[in-house]
Parts: structure tokens; sequence; C-alpha cells
């Protein structure tokens, strides 16, 4: 069992064999995480090698590494989302996403301690809330004319309790972060994510996938005048350092989702 997996496991449990196969498999992670995912699961495609060719973005894809986990959370995915009600999880001219198998995890305390915060959310919570659904996925692009499968949770959880105990308590790095939706004045809450740029130093974050309504510079020096001290959740603030500097490139921009622009950035 690798490292980034052993976390994993000493955080959640299950007795489904999905979860333990994976967890014995001698791979390290290169995990994507997008908070306030919705039913949004096109990081699958957006963030693999041969799309960011495709889109002719500048990225120097003989040195990336596609990633192979991919966590999404949010604690309430919309009063309509019919996510996980079927195999289907996505479908349209360009991507099919379904399921070949799931299972339910749970946290183990006191690895994780799983919170709800009110104060960060805007509905109270739901039937889904505080679930976490481990699943394989089979993504077919249309574009790229393949297919392949990819592993993932989608956490039904608060972002910041997801941030605090499973990534910055254990240390587990982030590869690729998606910061696509606040979720302020959006359904979700209180929080603006751009706090997740100091943690993202962290973490050991490369790339960015970033909507355009919140960066649009070709290249940037972000601090923490970016960043407001004042609504920093109080979970994430023992581990931020004094003083932080991220300096990010665009290698591209593309159309996410029809209607918003968002950015791929590289750090240098």
């Amino acid at each position: 069992m690798t490292h980034h997996r052993a976390i994993l496991d000493s955080c959640f449990s299950s007795p489904s064999s999905l979860w333990k196969d994976f967890l014995q498999v001698e791979e390290n992670l290169n995990i994507l995480y997008y908070p306030s995912a919705g039913e949004d699961l096109r990081p699958f495609v957006f963030s693999k090698k041969e799309c960011l060719d495709y889109m002719k973005t500048k990225v120097n894809t003989s040195n990336y590494r596609d990633p192979n986990f991919f966590v999404f959370s949010d604690y309430f995915p919309g009063s309509r989302s019919k996510l996980f009600d079927s195999n289907f999880l996505h479908w349209d001219a360009y991507t099919s996403i379904y399921i070949k198998d799931f299972c339910e995890l749970h946290p183990k305390n006191p690895a994780f301690i799983y919170h709800f915060n009110r104060e960060y959310v805007a509905f109270d919570a739901q039937p889904t809330t505080g679930k976490a659904i481990f699943f394989k996925a089979r993504i077919e692009s249309h574009v790229l004319k393949e297919s392949f499968e990819r592993y993932g949770v989608y956490f039904f959880y608060e972002n910041v309790n997801l941030v605090d105990q499973l990534f910055l308590k254990h240390a587990l790095p982030v590869s690729h972060l998606v910061w696509n939706n606040d979720g302020c004045g959006l359904g979700g809450g209180a929080i603006r994510h751009n706090f997740l740029m100091p943690v993202s130093i962290l973490l050991d974050t490369q790339y960015y996938f970033i909507a355009q309504t919140y960066l649009k510079d070709q290249k940037v020096a972000l601090n923490y005048d970016f960043v407001n001290e004042e609504k920093m959740p109080i979970e994430v603030r023992p581990y931020l350092p004094e003083n932080f500097s991220l300096s990010l490139e665009q290698k591209g921009n593309f159309n996410w989702n029809g209607y918003d622009r968002v950015g791929l950035y590289e750090k240098f």
C-alpha cells in the first residue's frame, strides 16, 4: 500500500472489495480536487493529456501526468439532482460517463472527524449530506474517440471539513485543483474558495483550472492581498504560513460548460 492510499485507508472504511482492492494498488495518486462540484464531472476529460493537446494548450505534456484519482465535494448538489440515481453520471455530445461499480465510505474517527458547519452554507443539510461515494467510472470521449477508466470519490460534505480533515491534516497532495464555483451567491454558502490558493502551496498543487470569474491574468503572482484573511475558514488558519506567494501562468483557456470560460494555469 502506497503512502497516499494508506492515508485514505486511515480516514475511511468500507467492507467493499472495490475499496479494499483499490487501496492495495502499488501506485501513487495524482489527485484532482473539485470543491462545490455540483453535477459537474468534466475534469475527468479536461484534465487528460490528450484533451489538453486537442485544445491546443501550452502545457508541456511530455512532463505532464494525468490525475488518476478524482475527489469531488458538495454538501448539496441541487434539489433536482439525480446524481448517482443511475449508472449514468453524465452524457452530452462530447462525453459519456457511467459508473462501473461503487460503494459507500465511512469516516474513521479520529483520523477524519466529520463536521457540518451550518455557518458556511446557504441551506440545511439534505438526506445525502454526510455520505461519501467511492466509484469506478468509465469515461468515453466522443471527441477523442477513446474510452478509459478512473476512480473517484464524491463527498457530500461541506468543503472546508474535507480540506481540513483530509488534505491538510494528513498532508495529502493535490496535483490538480478546480476552482470553478464558490457557492457564494450560486446556491452554496459563505466561504469563497480563494482560501484554496495558500492551501494549495501546502498541497504541492501544480495545475489549476480557474474560472475567468475569479482570475483572468496571463501571468500572476498571488499573495494574501488576493485573499480576504478575515473570511478565511478558522479550520485552515493554523496550517497556513505567515506569508505566501504563488506564481501562475495561464497555459490555456477554454469553454467549460457552454457558458463559463476556464483558464488552465501552471505553477512556475
